[in-house]
């Protein structure tokens, strides 16, 4: 796992600090971030994705063994997992379209392997 430092916090402008009328912080708020002592960054060449009404979990993991003929199920070593709200997820879905097309557009379109 990697550790990370954390940043300084930045201000924050008076528009985006919530009030009682207005409880929602906005995406254009700036943001001091600190890192967790359970912070953990993980790879994941497998991922699982998990709907209820009330929550999205994304359960990543690593392939540990291609199937074989002897064998043929994959082994997936399960890393962690994330869990949100469907409205979160959604954010995050847009956001990282919007960072995969800027990325093809500067270096090219990703290869996609067949199923």
């Amino acid at each position: 796992m990697a550790k990370r430092k954390a940043t300084q916090p930045a201000s924050t402008p008076a528009a985006s600090v919530p009030t009682k009328e207005s409880p929602i912080i906005r995406a254009t708020v700036n943001r001091a971030v600190v890192i967790s002592p359970t912070f953990a960054s993980l790879y994941s060449n497998d991922t699982q994705i998990q709907t209820t009404p009330w929550d999205i979990r994304l359960i990543f993991g690593q392939i540990h063994e291609v199937p074989t003929e002897e064998r043929p199920t994959i082994v997936i070593n399960q890393v962690g997992e994330v869990r949100m709200s469907p409205q979160h997820a959604k954010k995050i879905a847009t956001l990282l379209l919007e960072q995969l097309q800027g990325y093809e557009s500067k270096v090219g379109p990703i290869p996609q392997p067949k199923d």
